[in-house]
């Protein structure tokens, strides 16, 4: 556990949070579930499309921070999925920040990269307009609007390529196609910058400790500029994969993807390092560690 944990921990706030076993709700819980003041929700505990299951949890913990790392994440099955995606990422969260108004509470909430279409020629800053083109983004839009109406103190963190050792994510999937084909085909026409749920929780119990002015949309991921074809690249460099085994690039049209995605996920991350006053690490040394560990237990 990190001194900034320990020091959160030490105030006595209560810590509400909502997800478990995802990869930041999983994270979150190595480094802060163990302690007396913080409670983790799970959807076997509560059922996020009961709002008064909600309300009562709040009502009854009286948390200082509500943490909400519980989202619809199935980008191509929010495409015929539209009802439930919305329910969860908007219809919830609204719930979330209507009680988090009513009990003083500060809500943590996460977003994404998919709330713009991705065609802005430079980095995304949080002042930018969303223009979501899936069904998961605007799911995602909708729901940081509601947070937004609601009057609540909050954060949001606007997330591009989240990579963890938890839960399924690009690195796993690209290690296994490693380890079980001959020939993998990887995008190489939609950039960003990936980043571990490590140093997102890390930042965000920084952002906390800061007692910094709420009611914040800040953006968060590394430094740099790489397509997820050079992603998979990299991945196979550092596990030493064998020449036979043959990485290809492909545009998105060749995906045969239910939704779009941007091609442009790069954000702009002077705020985030304003606020923190840390410098966001490069993509490479963020992801190496991770890469590594997962490997471990292929």
């Amino acid at each position: 556990m990190t001194e900034d944990y320990k020091k959160l921990l030490s105030k006595k706030d209560k810590i509400l949070i909502f997800g478990k076993y995802g990869q930041l709700g999983s994270t979150f819980h190595n480094y802060l579930g163990k302690n007396s003041n913080v409670l983790q929700i799970s959807s076997n505990d509560i059922n996020f499309l009961k709002p008064n299951d909600i309300r009562n949890v709040i009502n009854e913990f009286n948390p200082k921070y509500i943490i909400n790392t519980a989202a619809y994440t199935d980008v191509d099955g929010a495409e015929s999925n539209i009802k439930i995606a919305n329910q969860i990422n908007c219809d919830a969260v609204k719930v979330l920040a209507e009680s988090s108004k009513i009990n003083n509470s500060i809500l943590i909430h996460f977003s994404t990269d998919y709330v713009f279409d991705g065609k802005k020629m430079k980095k995304y800053k949080s002042s930018d307009l969303p223009n979501p083109k899936n069904e998961y983004g605007r799911s995602k839009f909708e729901g940081e609007k509601r947070i937004v109406e609601s009057g609540c103190e909050f954060f949001i963190f606007r997330i591009s390529w989240l990579v963890s050792e938890f839960g399924n994510n690009f690195i796993k999937s690209i290690l296994h196609k490693l380890k079980s084909k001959k020939t993998i085909s990887v995008v190489n026409d939609q950039i960003g910058s990936p980043i571990s749920s490590n140093l997102v929780c890390q930042i965000v119990i920084k952002v906390l400790l800061k007692n910094i002015k709420t009611k914040k949309i800040l953006h968060l991921s590394t430094k740099g500029e790489v397509s997820w074809y050079e992603i998979a690249l990299y991945i196979s460099q550092i596990v030493n994969t064998p020449k036979s085994v043959n990485i290809i690039p492909i545009n998105s049209s060749e995906l045969l993807a239910e939704a779009y995605r941007p091609k442009n996920s790069l954000f702009d991350l002077s705020e985030i390092e304003k606020v923190t006053g840390q410098k966001m690490p490069f993509w490479k040394d963020e992801i190496k560690p991770v890469i590594e560990s997962i490997n471990l237990n292929f």
